[in-house]
C-alpha cells in the first residue's frame, strides 16, 4: 500500500505557534482558506511510495542529513505567488542555504518525486484572491521569525484529517564526509 509522504523542514514550535496565530488573524478576517490548518513547515518534496521504497529513501536521506550542520534561519518578509499564496520568505542567507539542501535532497533520494520546491518560504494562506492577498498585506507589516534547522523532517499524509503528520525528524550530525576525513590525515 502507497502512502503519501512530505519532506520538510520543520520550525521550532514557537514559530509554529506564531505562523498558527497570523493564520488565526487572517481567518478572521477573511474566513477559512486553504492550508489554514496545516502547522508552519518549509516544503523540500512530496512523493508516494510504498513502505520499502520509503524505508530506501530515509535511509538515503539518514546518509545526507549525517554530513551536515544545523544552521540558523531568519523569515522576515511577507510575500505572496501568483497562484494566491501569500507566505513569510526567509533573508538572503537563509534563502541560499536552504535552497541548497532543497535542491540536493530530491538527488539524494534517487526516485522520482511529486513535487519539488526550490524557494523556502512558509505558507500563510494559499489561493488567495486578489481581495484576500490586499486584506493579507495590510493586516501584516512586519515579520522577524527565527529557528535553528537542525534536520529533515518526514511526514505522512493523514487521510482523516487531511493534513500531514510528523513521522520523524532526520538530525543534522555534522560529521565529516569520509572522503574529506581522508584528505586530513595527509
Amino acid at each position: 500500500m502507497t502512502a503519501k509522504y512530505s519532506i520538510v523542514f520543520h520550525p521550532s514550535e514557537t514559530v509554529i505557534e506564531e505562523v498558527k496565530e497570523l493564520k488565526e488573524q487572517l481567518s478572521a478576517k477573511i474566513g477559512w482558506f486553504p492550508s489554514k490548518n496545516s502547522l508552519a513547515h518549509v516544503t523540500i518534496c512530496e512523493f508516494e511510495y510504498d513502505l520499502a521504497t520509503y524505508e530506501n529513501i530515509k535511509s538515503r536521506i539518514a546518509n545526507y542529513c549525517r554530513y551536515q550542520n544545523p544552521f540558523e534561519v531568519t523569515f522576515n518578509a511577507f510575500g505572496n505567488y501568483r497562484n494566491g499564496a501569500f507566505f513569510i520568505a526567509p533573508n538572503t542567507e537563509s534563502k541560499i542555504k536552504m535552497a541548497e539542501i532543497m535542491k540536493e535532497i530530491p538527488k539524494q533520494i534517487q526516485f522520482p518525486v511529486n513535487h519539488k520546491s526550490s524557494e523556502p518560504h512558509i505558507s500563510i494562506g494559499r489561493q488567495l484572491t486578489e481581495a484576500q492577498l490586499k486584506i493579507a498585506y495590510s493586516l501584516f507589516n512586519s515579520v522577524d521569525l527565527n529557528f535553528i534547522c537542525e534536520g529533515i523532517t518526514i511526514r505522512i499524509f493523514n487521510p482523516d484529517r487531511k493534513q500531514y503528520d510528523v513521522l520523524e525528524t532526520i538530525p543534522f550530525l555534522s560529521e565529516l564526509e569520509p572522503e574529506k576525513e581522508q584528505l586530513t590525515l595527509f
